[in-house]
């Protein structure tokens, strides 16, 4: 028999179940059902069972069916089954029917994917924080600037965290509509703002046109203001910030670039005064 399943967290789970129950069968992986049925047609294949294309199953369940109520990590920073999975799959190296295949082998212990006993489980342990520090560091140092009224943003990073960024910062400005450019596609967030759905998908090249006429491009120039007018000359500490924020992360966006360079050059040493004369003062 053929399984075919979604490369989702839901799919993955159904696919072990599956594999469980049937040792014999034999996996195909797809994204959605366009690419399963490309996938069907190049190879001839005419019926599958597909599993996950739906969404429909507890994913909450499905992990207790595989591993039982038991404790599910190994450090408290690490995530639970269901994140463990979901960062896996977003890694450039990950390839979801050895995950599954990984996943049967633990035969229940789910310590088994945070330990690294074995040679796959630590490859896909190390995934996991791969981009689950990824993913930290683009909330840290990502910075979005406004076009149009839409704080929109470009992400430059080998793991597909495009949509898991443009809902955290979504969430941290629930009052505009946000745009997170991940190669040539768009996450939109807080669309309804913009006339589209709370979250969707549409091509990078659209992304531009979006407006919002509530919000001024006035965010850079408020930022520089609030800075210089904040800056302590008493309290510029250089190995501090570098440490905080590397040369390597500041140029993620120009903001960030220009932090970096006053914290490098300072800032101008004058105040609104030296623009006014004694008489006018």
């Amino acid at each position: 028999m053929i399984v075919a399943f979604r490369e989702s967290v839901e799919g993955i789970l159904l696919a072990c179940m599956e594999l469980m129950d049937d040792l014999g069968c034999e996996l195909i992986s797809a994204k959605d059902r366009e690419d399963l049925q490309q996938k069907m047609d190049f190879s001839g294949i005419e019926n599958v069972k597909a599993l996950g294309f739906r969404g429909t199953k507890d994913t909450t369940k499905l992990v207790n069916a595989l591993f039982g109520k038991q404790r599910l990590r190994m450090f408290q920073r690490d995530p639970d089954v269901e994140g463990y999975i979901s960062l896996v799959l977003r890694h450039r190296s990950s390839r979801a029917i050895e995950l599954v295949h990984f996943l049967c082998s633990c035969e229940g212990n789910a310590e088994l994917l945070y330990s690294g006993k074995s040679v796959t489980g630590k490859k896909y342990y190390n995934y996991m924080r791969d981009v689950s520090r990824s993913y930290h560091r683009l909330c840290m140092f990502a910075r979005p600037c406004s076009v149009n009224g839409v704080l929109t943003v470009k992400v430059d990073s080998p793991h597909q965290i495009g949509d898991m960024f443009c809902r955290w910062l979504a969430r941290k400005n629930p009052d505009l509509p946000v745009s997170v450019i991940e190669g040539d596609i768009a996450w939109i967030g807080n669309g309804g703002h913009v006339g589209l759905e709370t979250y969707t998908q549409v091509p990078a090249s659209l992304a531009g046109s979006l407006e919002f006429a509530d919000m001024h491009d006035e965010v850079d120039d408020l930022w520089d203001m609030y800075y210089d007018s904040q800056f302590i000359p008493k309290r510029r500490n250089k190995g501090h910030a570098r440490g905080l924020q590397p040369k390597a992360s500041a140029s993620m966006s120009k903001m960030s670039e220009r932090d970096s360079y006053k914290v490098e050059r300072g800032i101008a040493n004058c105040t609104l005064d030296s623009f006014a004369s004694r008489s006018e003062v």
